[in-house]
């Protein structure tokens, strides 16, 4: 069976301007499902380029930004329709399909790796906005890919940097800086418990705000993160116990604080998730959380008049060793099916505008990713600031295992009152595991 779905439209002389592009993106909209669904072909109007354009963020506010942009990028460009489509599971599936969308906006990690290291994306080294980007934040993107190839599959949009949210209100009631070293912190603590205050709320009933926030801050701030992976992946079926390195030999330490801070959480932090957490949190419940900047605008709706602030978790006894935990948040890329590339090509050129990302960045308490940009002028996330452009930061690393090794269940485990010997241990053999199975499979590293 053959089909094909009509988009060319008739402008009618009552017809606004305004109301035929509103038609035209429902028109345009419904025939992305249909064809996602059945296969089918799309005519467009006349000689008109349909774009899909598939965003991974799905914040109402976010969702309305890039629909701004989508108006002003069709105004400019009336041979190019763009359609934004926010179901980012059925990426995977698109490609299986032979019909990917166009453009893709991903959080770049493990699995955004994976895909660049099967050449699912087009190589963008040739844009001009790919001049834009600082080298040192496109290097992250690098990161994710071992099979060695010098192509550039995603351009960063959008870096988010995580630290440890604390109540300034509470801070200041009871005389306490923002800690510089370990021992600081700890003191911190001390003051807060003598005082009848909880010093960190925890969330241990989902377990991953305990790998991005106490696993990934503990060894983050006192580990190189990504030559550790490095070596591991590299090593391959050979990594055992006696490799040089391991999750037992190199974070014990991080282990040693992150029992000192299970140990200053509330009593009841094995019943609490990320939702429970926000709110108590916004209700001054507590002086510190270890959560990232997604939380922000929870806890603003929860309480307005919540002052916050956000601070790197020191763990050595030298501040200059401090660090943030960071991610690629939103990073573009063009399917390399795409039947539009070059129409794709000028809308990522587009987005990559100074303006258009310094905007977005400093509405979503994030960070820009362009050299020379200007500081966030968010004062909860602006003390980070300093450690974004000394790159002084860090992907966290439960982050980098394989999802065959389920490593925020781990370290749940260990939170609900295991031990971190054995969280250690488990996690060496599992990365051994899957490794020795990779290596029988001929699967890439």
């Amino acid at each position: 069976m053959k089909c094909s779905v009509d988009l060319r439209t008739s402008s009618s002389a009552g017809a606004s301007t305004g109301r035929l592009r509103v038609l035209s993106h429902v028109a345009a909209a419904s025939a992305v499902l249909l064809v996602a669904a059945t296969g089918c072909s799309v005519l467009p109007d006349d000689d008109v380029v349909v774009l899909t354009f598939m965003q991974n963020k799905t914040e109402p506010s976010v969702i309305d930004y890039f629909d701004r942009l989508i108006d002003d990028f069709e105004a400019a460009n009336p041979d190019i329709l763009v359609v934004q489509n926010n179901t980012e599971t059925t990426f995977v599936p698109s490609l299986v399909r032979g019909s990917p969308p166009d453009v893709t906006t991903r959080g770049w990690g493990y699995t955004s790796g994976q895909l660049a290291g099967k050449d699912v994306f087009s190589d963008l080294s040739t844009l001009a906005a790919a001049d834009s980007i600082d080298e040192r934040v496109q290097s992250l993107v690098e990161n994710w890919d071992r099979t060695g190839t010098s192509t550039v599959p995603a351009l960063p949009f959008s870096i988010t940097a995580a630290g440890v949210l604390f109540n300034r209100d509470i801070f200041e009631r009871h005389g306490v800086s923002i800690p510089t070293t370990w021992s600081e912190f700890v003191q911190a603590c001390t003051t807060f418990q003598n005082a009848g205050v909880v010093p960190v709320y925890g969330s241990y009933k989902d377990g991953w705000t305990l790998g991005q926030g106490l696993f990934d801050y503990t060894t983050g701030g006192a580990v190189d993160v990504a030559g550790f992976f490095d070596d591991l992946y590299d090593a391959g079926a050979d990594f055992g116990p006696d490799s040089p390195r391991t999750f037992e030999n190199t974070f014990g330490d991080a282990v040693t604080k992150m029992d000192f801070i299970l140990s200053n959480t509330q009593p009841n932090a094995p019943s609490r998730g990320y939702s429970e957490a926000n709110a108590a949190f916004a209700n001054g419940e507590a002086a510190m959380y270890l959560q990232g900047p997604w939380a922000l605008g929870e806890l603003a709706e929860l309480n307005p008049e919540l002052r916050v602030g956000s601070f790197p978790l020191p763990v050595t006894e030298n501040p200059a060793d401090r660090k943030v935990r960071i991610n690629i948040d939103v990073a573009v890329s063009i399917p390399r099916q795409t039947s539009h590339p070059e129409q794709a090509r000028r809308f990522v050129e587009f987005l990559f505008q100074p303006d258009v990302i310094t905007t977005y960045n400093a509405q979503n308490a994030a960070f820009s990713p362009l050299r020379d940009a200007s500081d966030q002028p968010d004062e909860r996330i602006a003390y980070l600031q300093p450690y974004i452009d000394a790159d002084a930061y860090y992907q966290g690393a439960s982050g980098y295992p394989s999802p065959a090794v389920p490593i925020n269940n781990y370290i749940q485990s260990y939170a609900f009152g295991g031990s971190g010997t054995d969280l250690l241990r488990t996690l060496d053999e599992d990365w051994r595991r899957v490794a020795v199975r990779n290596a029988e499979r001929g699967a890439e590293k």
